[in-house]
């Protein structure tokens, strides 16, 4: 990605200075809580692998390798699973081997690979997240550095620690984490400002399709609730918010970054199998209106599929084979915040990386907007990092509804001024903890 443009470079300068300042003012960690559960983790870790070795597929693993019995090797857990158990593999390795990893023991689903799984992610919690919070801390403090220039799809990165790494999808390992996090003073509030769909939006200014702006600029539309009425052959009222998100992150973002019915029929129907639904599951409504196998089933998502994006979609179909063809002939692209990307890309990447790269400009110079703004006006309150979407703060109580007006103002408002090019309403969710409380306790708020 090189900058074509004055503006290009200067979002590059001043966004790297602001990084600068975040990094240095850093994300104050709760050390002794983090002692604490780096114990109780090894506690629970003791009490799962007693458990392991108290079930019958244990003496079969113990019978077949004697004393080079290892549970935390995944050669042997195949042998174990495929050969003496004798499952079914369902994915294979970059070598061809059966592969073990979490999406294939939770379609196994046993008690046997229910436990390895839990296994696995107390091991990650403590070894990763804990262990590595504790080393890189300094007096409390964590300094993480933000890079600019380091990932393919020219989003941000960080490492020392990986801050943007916290496994904000699983509520479990998460919450673990995010409950380290405090604020500078024990009167302080730590908040976070979430930009809405913005690579949704944002792709949007690309290919301009009628449908999803009108979707975008009517918030009684819900693309995502009319998606999985389809894709589950439901009516609206029967969508509950888990469905509803399956159908938002297994179908409609899944074919928006370049997937397809083979892929995201089989995707959904694993995942079916965990979705209530009226005291069944969603796999039982599934079977009941005919769909008896996962085949049947991905036959009816390619349909889905095809009225997706030919009866729904078609202008940003369209657009999709356009940008790529553009590319071949030309060998780059240039994004709408005004960055050129060369150099030899597959189909998808050409077609998301223009968006994710301009999606993520807006944070920044939304971001780098702010942190000017509080410094300026000799704030208190501070940016203290920055993870996918969203931005995080340490904020000073007297300061937090000026601090969260302006932050929305410059990112919902500001922004599109700067860049006209954005043709799409821009939207932010926030939350905050309790003053003293940690970024574990955040609730939502107006």
């Amino acid at each position: 990605m090189t900058p074509f443009s004055l503006e290009a470079y200067q979002l590059m300068h001043d966004g790297a200075l602001a990084f600068s300042d975040i990094e240095q003012t850093g994300i104050r960690v709760d050390t002794g809580y983090l002692k604490k559960q780096y114990a109780s983790l090894t506690d629970q870790l003791t009490a799962t692998e007693k458990t392991l070795w108290r079930m019958p597929e244990m003496r079969q693993w113990k019978s077949k390798f004697g004393d080079k019995t290892n549970t935390d090797s995944t050669t042997q857990l195949s042998a174990i699973l495929f050969k003496v158990l004798d499952y079914r593999p369902t994915k294979a390795t970059a070598r061809g081997n059966a592969a073990v990893d979490d999406e294939v023991l939770r379609r196994i689903g046993t008690p046997f690979t229910k436990t390895i799984l839990a296994k696995r992610k107390l091991i990650k919690v403590r070894d990763t997240y804990i262990t590595g919070l504790l080393r890189e801390q300094t007096d409390g403090y964590l300094h993480p550095s933000f890079n600019l220039h380091l990932v393919q799809t020219f989003r941000s990165s960080s490492d020392g620690p990986s801050f943007q790494n916290i496994p904000v999808r699983d509520p479990e390992q998460g919450g673990v984490i995010r409950q380290a996090i405090i604020p500078h003073n024990p009167t302080d509030i730590i908040a976070e400002i979430d930009y809405s769909a913005v690579e949704v939006r944002v792709a949007a200014c690309y290919h301009q399709d009628p449908t999803m702006l009108a979707y975008l600029n009517d918030p009684t539309k819900d693309m995502h609730r009319e998606m999985a009425c389809e894709c589950f052959l439901l009516e609206p009222d029967q969508v509950t918010k888990e469905i509803r998100n399956a159908a938002k992150g297994g179908f409609v973002f899944a074919e928006f970054y370049g997937s397809y019915f083979e892929l995201v029929g089989p995707s959904l129907w694993e995942a079916s199998v965990d979705l209530p639904l009226f005291g069944q599951t969603l796999r039982d409504w599934f079977v009941g209106k005919g769909l008896k196998t996962r085949d049947k089933f991905t036959d009816h998502i390619q349909k889905v599929e095809r009225r997706f994006w030919e009866d729904r979609f078609p202008v940003y179909d369209q657009w999709r084979r356009d940008w790529y063809a553009a590319y071949l002939e030309q060998g780059y692209f240039d994004t709408l915040t005004g960055f050129r990307c060369q150099g030899p890309m597959r189909r998808n990447e050409v077609i998301n990386y223009g968006v994710q790269g301009a999606a993520f400009h807006v944070l920044l110079w939304s971001m780098t907007k702010i942190h000017q703004w509080l410094k300026a006006n000799e704030m208190e309150s501070r940016v203290i990092g920055q993870i996918h979407d969203s931005i995080l703060f340490n904020l000073h109580p007297d300061e937090q509804e000026t601090v969260l007006k302006k932050a929305r103002q410059i990112m919902c408002v500001d922004v599109r001024k700067h860049w006209p090019w954005i043709v799409t309403p821009l939207a932010v969710e926030v939350e905050a903890a309790p003053p003293g409380k940690s970024w574990g306790d955040k609730r939502r708020i107006e």
